[in-house]
């Protein structure tokens, strides 16, 4: 039977500490366009919308560009919301970064927003933050194992 090693990095991080800030955030009113400018600017596969008040009301990933597309919803009028993700799947900030990634791999979603308690957005976690973190823990089991 193989037992984990102790790895004193990694398993107590929270998704504060792993999260890209700040966010980027695009208003319910902007256009599908501009939020896929926004996209292709920074380099990411997501935006969290918001609402006037800075609440979080959904997610626009790339898939969501894809049905956009595909759709023909594109141009300067067609506004943001109308392929917005409505999604439940957030994360906290003091939540594990193992029950955020959990909650993204259930969910089938690459991105999870970390929102505060009143649904503002604080950041994001991307599963490419998560294997950063992964990926040093991987090693050291690895090595572990090839000692036994």
């Amino acid at each position: 039977m193989f037992l984990m090693p102790k790895i004193s990095h990694g398993l107590s991080t929270k998704a504060k500490d792993l999260m890209e800030v700040p966010p980027v955030v695009v208003p319910e009113g902007a256009t599908v366009d501009e939020a896929a400018s926004i996209m292709w600017e920074k380099n990411i596969g997501s935006v969290i919308v918001v609402d006037e008040s800075g609440k979080m009301i959904g997610i626009v990933t790339e898939r969501d560009m894809l049905f956009a597309i595909t759709k023909g919803l594109t141009g300067k009028d067609v506004p943001v919301s109308s392929i917005t993700s409505k999604t439940e799947l957030k994360a906290t900030p003091t939540q594990s970064i193992a029950t955020a990634v959990e909650t993204m791999r259930k969910g089938g979603v690459r991105h999870l927003p970390v929102v505060d308690k009143t649904g503002r957005p604080l950041g994001m976690i991307s599963m490419r933050d998560a294997l950063d973190i992964t990926g040093p823990i991987l090693k050291q089991v690895l090595r572990t194992m090839s000692k036994s």
